[in-house]
């Protein structure tokens, strides 16, 4: 498993509460999380404290799908569904010395 997998199941797994353990250290101290479009908070720049403390409020039903995936970079869309209906998110994560460093992401409505 290359170090994007690692990364997507250590994201959800944190989301879902399964695993609070192992994306914190897969997360660098300077980690930066920027989302072009409007976020699901007010911010459009989160830190690595931020950006955990936002996954935990989370609570909608997610299908990721990874696009492209190494040791140097992750792709991946995350359709988010819930009652009053559904969104995408597509990400861009890249990493450097077996962390995440910097993700960038941008949302909209699911073709």
């Amino acid at each position: 498993m290359n170090l994007g997998e690692q990364y997507k199941k250590a994201w959800f797994d944190y989301k879902d509460n399964v695993d609070r353990d192992t994306l914190p250290g897969l997360l660098d101290d300077k980690f930066e999380w920027r989302s072009l479009t409007k976020a699901f908070n007010s911010k459009i720049i989160e830190s690595k404290e931020d950006t955990l403390e936002t996954l935990k409020g989370v609570d909608t039903s997610t299908s990721p799908e990874v696009h492209y995936s190494s040791d140097e970079m992750l792709i991946m869309s995350v359709v988010h569904e819930w009652d009053e209906g559904k969104m995408v998110i597509l990400a861009f994560v890249t990493f450097k010395d077996g962390k995440a460093i910097k993700m960038i992401s941008a949302k909209g409505d699911p073709a």
